[in-house]
């Protein structure tokens, strides 16, 4: 496949599976570090220290992945290669924001039967993260 047609498939799975991730997933994360910070002296050692670490680790995957698609789809493989790998390493600290996530929706499917819509909070963007990842030149 030649590099246009690359572009626009991350393009289409940026759009159907990153977008929702960002918004949603950016929501929880700020909302994960508001509320962890908001509990600063009144809350457990867990809810000050976990809830803002988790929050933060989501914030920085969803901007890693919004800038690193940023130079994919500005300028190819070659705006890939010139980002630093700190880029890349925020992006795989993402990954700590899952694990609350999977709590949650196992929670939410046992209590509630309603936990599916809370993939739409950081798993999807794990598609075109992956893709990124794929298309990363091994230079």
């Amino acid at each position: 496949m030649d590099e246009h047609r690359l572009r626009y498939l991350y393009a289409a799975l940026a759009v159907l599976f990153g977008l929702p991730s960002l918004v949603g997933g950016g929501a929880a994360a700020m909302l994960l570090l508001l509320m962890g910070l908001g509990q600063f002296g009144h809350g457990t050692l867990a809810s000050v220290t976990l809830m803002p670490l988790w929050g933060l680790a989501g914030m920085a995957g969803c901007l890693a992945w919004l800038w690193l698609s940023a130079g994919y789809l500005m300028h190819g493989r070659a705006g890939l290669r010139v980002r630093p790998v700190w880029w890349w390493m925020l992006l795989a600290g993402g990954l700590a924001a899952l694990p609350p996530l999977g709590l949650a929706a196992w929670w939410s499917v046992k209590v509630h039967a309603e936990g599916f819509g809370l993939l739409l909070l950081g798993p999807s963007m794990l598609v075109p993260a992956g893709m990124l990842l794929w298309l990363r030149p091994r230079t």
